[in-house]
């Protein structure tokens, strides 16, 4: 198993284990960092994006339970395997009931160890392939709609490239995942390349070649051998990435090799034209998919505000069983700039707002009292329109972040983002967290 890039987190209040657990798993290539205690642990973790935690279930200042519940609540991803003496065994088995993934009783095997640590990771592939795309491109009522997944479904089917527009919040993440779903080989990479060069720089690999360095554009193409690459924002490529870009969208063969490119973009035609170099622009708007807004689409609104409600509710375990129709009528009547995006963090709101069995009229003024100016507000926080890009994910983590009460993988996935570009981003922008 390639344990490249996988983080690794021991806390135990003897020194000598966590080194000796420390120089075991750095042989097998993890990255290690030890902590003797739960707050010098919880530190640890609001900065690094752990894959997996190997936890004392005895700790001096608090015990391995009220940790782990703390883990689980900031970020549901990282697996924890609690370590046990003998005499603790029944405590071990107890904690996995409370979300550790395994236990492991001391003294400890290396060769145990690392199975238990393999089986883990294992075990939690099989359900990212399992769950990895159940918040697919929903399937929207509407002739509009049908048109649009026909689309969809000829570019999985025929492998093609495709760029797909649309304004900010409207699916264009959704709409690639969609069809990476839909082709026949779910084993192969799916990619992404984010033109964000600070966040680039986080992801690099440790060994490069001298090639690779100077474009980050193609160490990701060879990564997507097979499969599927999304490049997202094409408008803002300079002239080098764009002639990249187009000899990797006419130059390769179709092979078993083949990489199938999807890009996106927020711009308009006539803002890419003006942008990209002419026979990269004329390529790409050939059948590109247009992705319709929400203003205005009062069935569209209801649908995925039922939707997003039961995703709520599994997320955030509650069970809200309906929306109040004064509250209905206001989801409809909004203009919903952001699109669907805002729509999807409105419910979330609504459900973390709630109490009782029905999201109530009295909550609207939380909803929506700061949303009388938000069509000005939209344009303002718009990147596109001027305002520096930091300032503006920041926000946007921010409100993430604050929606999901600290909770790191509730947050990444109302950024449509991994979780671990959300760290690497927190730590960019110097955003505080308060968990």
């Amino acid at each position: 198993m390639d344990n490249t890039n996988r983080n690794i987190l021991v806390i135990d209040d003897n020194l000598t284990v966590c080194l000796m657990l420390k120089s075991w798993l750095i042989k097998k290539g993890f990255g290690v960092e030890t902590a003797a205690s739960v707050n010098e642990a919880k530190q640890k973790v609001k900065g690094l994006p752990f894959d997996l935690i190997l936890s004392d279930i005895r700790m001096p200042d608090a015990d391995g339970f009220s940790f782990l519940s703390w883990v689980k609540k900031y970020d549901s991803d990282i697996l924890v395997i609690m370590m046990t003496g003998y005499a603790d065994i029944e405590s071990a088995v107890e904690s996995m009931k409370s979300g550790a993934v395994d236990y492991i009783s001391k003294p400890i095997e290396p060769e145990q160890l690392f199975r238990k640590i393999d089986e883990a990771f294992i075990l939690q592939e099989r359900i990212l392939k399992q769950t990895r795309f159940s918040d697919n491109f929903i399937k929207f009522p509407g002739e509009e709609y049908k048109e649009l997944y026909k689309q969809l479904d000829q570019t999985a089917e025929n492998n093609q490239h495709r760029l797909i527009m649309g304004e900010p919040g409207t699916g264009k993440f959704s709409g690639v995942k969609y069809i990476y779903e839909k082709r026949a080989h779910l084993s192969k990479p799916f990619v992404i390349f984010d033109n964000d060069k600070s966040i680039d720089i986080i992801n690099t690999y440790s060994v490069l070649s001298e090639s690779d360095e100077k474009s980050p554009l193609m160490r990701k193409f060879r990564e997507a051998k097979g499969g599927l690459l999304y490049i997202r924002e094409i408008a803002y490529f300079d002239i080098n990435q764009q002639d990249e870009l187009l000899s990797i969208l006419t130059k390769q063969r179709r092979d078993d090799d083949f990489i199938q490119v999807i890009m996106s973009t927020n711009v308009g035609k006539d803002g890419l034209q003006k942008r990209l170099i002419p026979k990269l622009y004329n390529l790409v708007i050939q059948d590109c998919i247009i992705l319709p807004t929400l203003k205005g689409k009062k069935e569209v609104i209801t649908f995925l505000a039922g939707h997003f409600l039961q995703f709520a509710n599994a997320t955030l375990n509650k069970q809200i069983e309906a929306i109040d129709p004064a509250v209905q009528l206001r989801l409809t009547g909004y203009a919903w700039p952001e699109n669907i995006q805002e729509l999807k963090n409105c419910i979330i709101k609504a459900t973390l707002l709630t109490e009782g069995k029905i999201i109530p009229e009295s909550i609207t003024s939380q909803l929506f009292g700061d949303k009388m100016k938000s069509e000005n507000r939209a344009l303002l926080l718009n990147p596109i329109q001027g305002l520096r890009k930091e300032y503006y994910e920041k926000e946007k983590i921010m409100e993430a972040l604050e929606l999901a009460k600290g909770n790191k993988t509730m947050a990444a996935s109302i950024l449509n983002i991994d979780r671990k570009t959300l760290y690497n981003k927190i730590k960019l922008y110097n955003v505080l967290t308060n968990n």
